[in-house]
């Protein structure tokens, strides 16, 4: 089998666009990122919301696999963000059958702007004004016939002479009859093929690859134009048959949008659209790539830890022993209270006699000496700075000569007191670092049993892009996220027979239990619904521990306010008896799920997806097996982003160890998704 380059092919633009173009067109671009070398604009589509994946070099397709998404945009994305952000796409095309896609955006200006993706010469992305002038480019350059420069036109490289879609058989035949080349090669450089559809036209063709230009004959070229037109009309009016060709190995070596006969006894893998075949190959290509040396950065962290707990608990034995000391030092002084206070009225009356320090210190030096009582404590006096400097058991200790003896003996059990608050910060820095190993350790082996491939994140259902739960007893309840969603769920999704629930002031969401088939509503799902509207409501921004709602018919909600008056998006007109429950806890439940994946045929173990679901105590036991109760706290409460982070360590923790890999899976922004505005904590 021939070696198979792993980019693009100008048919794979050709296929992979008239894909794109209908899904995306329309389509408004809600954020950016950049992982390695790879570009991901996630778009809201007609079709949901799509993560188109470019690689700079290589190739454009929509992604379900769960790409790492960096925590802080570099220079270049923050640019795009800015500029790109909340632009409707209004086409997608490929430019004269090459290897540049065009993506045209509005402008708030007359004309539109587009975003170039070039996926050659190590790719570029670059977006034009209305004008065509680079706005902003990945890479600047300069070549022979265009440059790539700032608020420069942008010229697109040159193309073949003649139209690849209108090439007729003797423009076709003039580009090879003289040639001193191989028809192959000239194929591909004259037409800008990759090798294998110029091998592909030849095989077709019946026609020796090797052969030279010069000395094929009419026959020959008329052959080599039916096979050319044949592929050419195959890819632009035949239905996709897109799939993954494997060699004798079962490796994956090409993604092909439609049939190439060259390929014809290989074995496949089929896909209903060139999108879906393409995702999945080079999935497992980028993976090679954006896998980080984690492993390797984390063992670091851990050393360093380590490191610091020695030194920790080498200050800490220091500071015990100087607790000690001083203590003891203090006692010994007190109980021989009346031998120092004798020595420092010896010392400070023969100084006010008028005797120099140095025979004052010779005196006693020799008294020490001679073995005095008074004197054997005795070391020296430093005149500089007033000192007496004694020995106690081999420990020397000065005392401050213009101070009292009780004065000397209070510093120094001073510096016990001071060692020993220092002992019980020492212990809760201690504490704190071996919970950064604990913490550490357990993402090592996390990683050490990591997942090697890239996955794909199961289909969320319609009510997951709202506020959602399912009671204890089955039904579904969704709420608004703000004021657009509270609107289209009183516009698409509220029917007769469900209950719609709220707060008595502004600032909670509309929540309603859905009923398609006319059950009775009990007390408990009734309870739970109120706990999830009063939780999500501004009573847990402002720390209000319980909190009044009601509930009402669809038919007393209504958004028509009264004459001469006007109503803001998201909010209603609500007439008729309200139901209250009093009193109601703002409390929620965060539940971990992991749903089976589909992790390959050639992978014979379990793959998971973990998934979190949010709401009523009650409720959220009943369904997951790990859960983590939360409460409103502004006193000892963590932000948003602070308190995602700390639940994901929970599940990681709490979690068996064959299935914590999964884990990180986990991202931190799916966690922000079900989490209240406002500092919350973790219910002791």
């Amino acid at each position: 089998m021939m070696k198979i380059a792993k980019e693009f092919s100008n048919f794979d633009v050709f296929a992979i666009v008239k894909e794109l173009d209908t899904i995306l067109t329309d389509g408004s671009i809600s954020n950016i990122y950049e992982v390695k070398d790879l570009l991901i604009l996630k778009i809201s589509t007609n079709f949901g919301k799509k993560n188109l994946i470019i690689k700079k070099d290589s190739r454009i397709n929509l992604t379900e696999f769960d790409y790492p998404i960096p925590d802080y945009p570099n220079q270049y994305i923050r640019s795009l963000r800015k500029l790109l952000k909340n632009r409707r796409i209004l086409n997608v095309t490929q430019y004269k059958f090459d290897r540049i896609i065009i993506i045209e955006l509005t402008n708030r200006e007359d004309g539109s702007w587009k975003f170039i993706i070039e996926l050659f010469n190590k790719g570029n992305f670059l977006l034009l004004d209305q004008n065509n002038s680079i706005i902003i480019a990945k890479r600047y350059r300069k070549f022979k016939d265009r440059s790539i420069l700032p608020k420069k036109e942008y010229i697109f490289p040159k193309s073949n002479e003649k139209d690849f879609f209108t090439l007729n058989k003797e423009d076709f035949k003039a580009f090879f009859e003289n040639s001193e080349n191989e028809i192959v090669r000239e194929i591909s450089r004259k037409l800008k093929l990759s090798g294998l559809y110029s091998e592909e036209i030849c095989f077709r063709a019946n026609v020796n690859k090797k052969e030279l230009g010069k000395n094929l004959n009419d026959d020959h070229f008329t052959k080599l134009y039916e096979s050319f037109k044949k592929i050419r009309n195959e890819m632009m009016f035949g239905l996709v048959k897109a799939y993954i060709v494997f060699n004798e190995q079962e490796d994956e070596v090409a993604v092909l949008p439609f049939e190439i006969e060259i390929f014809r006894d290989y074995k496949r893998k089929e896909f209903s659209s060139f999108n879906e075949a393409v995702d999945e190959f080079y999935s497992k290509i980028d993976y090679e790539s954006i896998k980080s040396p984690k492993d390797k950065k984390i063992k670091k962290m851990i050393k360093d830890q380590q490191k610091i707990i020695v030194n920790q608990q080498d200050y800490l034995e220091e500071l015990k022993l100087k607790k000690k000391k001083y203590y003891e030092l203090g006692d010994f002084l007190y109980k021989n209270f009346n031998k120092f206070e004798k020595l420092l009225s010896v010392i400070l009356d023969a100084r006010n006699k008028g005797y120099p320090w140095k025979e004052i210190n010779d005196k006693l030096i020799t008294a020490r000496n001679e073995k005095l009582d008074d004197a054997e404590f005795f070391d020296r006096i430093t005149p500089s700075t007033n000192q007496l400097l004694i020995n106690i058991n081999n420990d020397k200790v000065n005392l401050d000569l213009r101070k009292s003896l009780g004065e000397n003996i209070n510093l120094i059990y001073s510096k016990g007191k001071k060692a020993e608050k220092k002992i019980k910060g020492t212990v809760s820095a201690i504490k704190k670092t071996n919970d950064k190993i604990i913490k550490l350790t357990l993402e090592k082996e996390s990683l050490e049993m990591g997942i090697d491939f890239l996955v794909k994140k199961p289909k969320k259902k319609w009510y997951e892009k709202f506020r959602s739960f399912h009671s204890s007893e089955g039904f579904l309840i969704i709420g608004g996220r703000d004021a657009a969603t509270n609107e289209i769920i009183f516009k698409k999704y509220l029917e007769p027979s469900d209950l719609v629930f709220h707060t008595n002031f502004p600032g909670s969401p509309l929540v309603v239990i859905k009923n398609p088939e006319n059950k009775e509503i009990t007390s408990i799902t009734i309870k739970e619904t109120a706990e999830f509207v009063a939780s999500f409501s501004r009573a847990w921004k402002e720390n209000w521990g319980v909190v009044d709602t009601f509930y009402v018919n669809p038919d007393q909600i209504s958004r028509s306010p009264p004459t001469g008056e006007y109503l803001q998006k998201g909010s209603f007109i609500i007439t008729g008896k309200k139901n209250f429950i009093k009193n109601v806890k703002t409390e929620l439940t965060i539940g971990l799920l992991l749903v089976e994946l589909n992790v390959g045929e050639s992978n014979q173990n379990k793959g998971y997806f973990p998934t979190i679901i949010c709401g009523p105590e009650t409720a959220i036991k009943k369904q997951a097996n790990n859960t983590i109760t939360i409460v409103p706290s502004k006193s000892n409460g963590l932000t948003k982003g602070k308190l995602a982070k700390e639940l994901k360590s929970h599940f990681i923790r709490d979690i068996d160890k064959d299935l914590k890999k999964w884990l990180e899976l986990l991202s931190l922004d799916e966690l922000l998704l079900y989490l209240p505005n406002g500092f919350s904590m973790i219910k002791p």
